[in-house]
């Protein structure tokens, strides 16, 4: 049976005004970024190094590109 491996999740946080990179079923955020582009950087990296899809959200929490 395979397992799934989970998704990352790039969703804005209006709170702290910072990009957040989740993981399904952690408890804690991978990463908080002060750009969208560094977000997208970043979570490019993770998903290739994991073999794991990312979801990107726009700033106002609509879904906007899985890879």
């Amino acid at each position: 049976m395979e397992q799934k491996k989970g998704l990352y999740r790039v969703v804005y946080d209006a709170e702290t005004r910072k990009w957040l990179i989740k993981k399904d079923g952690a408890k804690r955020v991978i990463d908080s970024l002060n750009t969208k582009d560094e977000a997208m950087k970043r979570v490019k990296t993770l998903s290739e190094n994991q073999d794991i899809n990312f979801v990107l959200y726009k700033k106002n929490g609509k879904f906007q590109k899985k890879r």
